[in-house]
């Protein structure tokens, strides 16, 4: 049963390694034609642009990953049955139920493939690449010109919107907006600092200030003081501005906790991060849920003319996946639906389905 077992698993381990190896190659070209438009614009050259795509990579495996698992699952236990060699297995004592026991061990380290890639490479390979672009000067990584714009409630001088133009690799602020509002949502003040630096414990040190008063009476002067200095206490803190530099898909688990705490503790709506939470750790049991859709592929008795037809059912199993787990994000930020089920509920459909039509497959065919 070793060698049964060492012939599966590296026979289908193979198939996933060259679906993912085609994919991430088709993925480099495609970025890299997108990125070439860049070339001439400042901050941008050819070796950035490389080390930026490199560095996008392990997002993209990431990513694809899940479907190359099933469409390599798909493909290597199709083979098998098509040349007859699943048949010689099964008489050699492979039950079902031991494959899918095989099957089950090589989605473990799939999972933890999958779970080392979103916790620890793909965010930490986005974050440097992010970097990489401040220094050179290509801008702060987000989608808005105008920089940074959050909520701050832990000031004691009231409720606080904040924008931030820049945020260098240090982690250090510049050109700071702090708008403070009263009870009824008017302006009170504006604070502009030109840099500033975290100091722990929640506070940032900001220099150059210019502090104006805005009066809420018809005709009242506005008062306008300089100070070299400002002492501004905040929930934020360089990890999560950090975080902000990234699209919530890329975060990590523990980015997106923290994230999601600074938005609870300024009273903002957290439902999105949660869903994306949850999702992040649902996601490396995709792993599972696509072999189990392979596994019913080696039990059906086709020659080599029919592979190609269930490499193609593969992909589109695969991107229908990726549609359903999108549509219930939707649904569930429209419904309120409980985050862990709105993640979850994708994965155990599409798992049941793979184990009821392996169990039809055994039973009746």
């Amino acid at each position: 049963m070793r060698t049964v077992r060492r012939f599966l698993l590296l026979h289908v381990l193979s198939a996933v390694g060259l679906v993912t190896l085609a994919f991430l190659a088709l993925l480099f070209f495609i970025d890299m034609l997108n990125d070439l438009s860049n070339l001439g614009k400042p901050g941008f050259s050819l070796s950035g642009t490389l080390l930026h795509v490199a560095l996008s990579m392990p997002s993209r495996a990431y990513e694809v990953l899940p479907i190359a698992i099933l469409v390599g699952g798909v493909f290597a236990l199709a083979s098998l049955s098509a040349s007859s060699e699943f048949t010689i297995l099964r008489v050699s004592g492979l039950s079902p139920r031991t494959a899918l026991g095989l099957l089950l061990q090589l989605a473990a380290v799939l999972v933890i493939t999958l779970f080392l890639l979103g916790e620890w490479l793909a965010p930490a390979a986005a974050q440097l690449s992010t970097r990489l672009q401040t220094a050179a000067g290509s801008g702060l990584g987000t989608q808005l010109s105008s920089g940074v714009w959050l909520r701050n409630d832990s000031d004691r001088n009231g409720n606080q919107t904040v924008n931030i133009k820049a945020i260098n690799t240090q982690g250090d602020l510049t050109e700071v907006h702090i708008y403070v509002l009263n009870a009824q949502a008017q302006i009170t003040a504006e604070l502009h600092a030109a840099s500033g630096r975290y100091e722990g414990d929640g506070a940032w040190l900001l220099h150059d200030v210019t502090r104006t008063e805005l009066p809420l009476q018809i005709g009242a002067a506005l008062q306008v003081s300089q100070l070299p200095s400002y002492r501004w206490q905040t929930s934020l803190s360089p990890s999560v501005l950090g975080v902000l530099l990234l699209p919530p898909d890329k975060m990590s688990a523990l980015d997106l906790w923290r994230y999601i705490q600074h938005l609870r503790a300024n009273h903002q709506a957290a439902e999105r991060y949660e869903i994306q939470l949850w999702k992040k750790l649902f996601y490396p049991f995709s792993a599972v849920v696509m072999l189990l859709l392979a596994l019913p592929f080696a039990y059906l008795h086709t020659r080599s003319k029919g592979i190609s037809g269930k490499v193609l059912a593969g992909i589109v199993l695969g991107i229908a996946f990726i549609l359903l787990n999108t549509l219930f994000s939707s649904l569930g930020l429209l419904g309120t639906w409980p985050p862990a089920i709105t993640a979850a509920l994708p994965m155990l459909l599409f798992g049941g389905l793979g184990l009821i039509v392996f169990a039809w497959q055994v039973r009746f065919r």
